[in-house]
């Protein structure tokens, strides 16, 4: 799970490329969601509130399901 503001100052863009390529050539599940209207730590409710979801939506799919399937094992 990335979450990128494209005008943060302090994380560059192409660090957060960097890792989604990493990853991607590992095969691990990511989610990588660039907010062209932010910087280094959000401040736009919506903004705020858009991320906030899609971590819970990712949180959601992953955790549980390696959770079910450690209980299952």
């Amino acid at each position: 799970m990335v979450i990128q503001g494209a005008n943060d100052p302090r994380v560059l863009q192409a660090e957060s490329d960097q890792i989604v390529e990493a990853v991607s050539k590992n095969g691990t599940p990511y989610r990588y969601e660039i907010y062209q209207d932010e910087g280094h730590g959000f401040t736009k409710k919506q903004n705020k509130i858009s991320s906030s979801k899609i971590i819970l939506e990712f949180l959601d799919e992953y955790l549980k399901k390696s959770i079910f399937e450690e209980e299952n094992s």
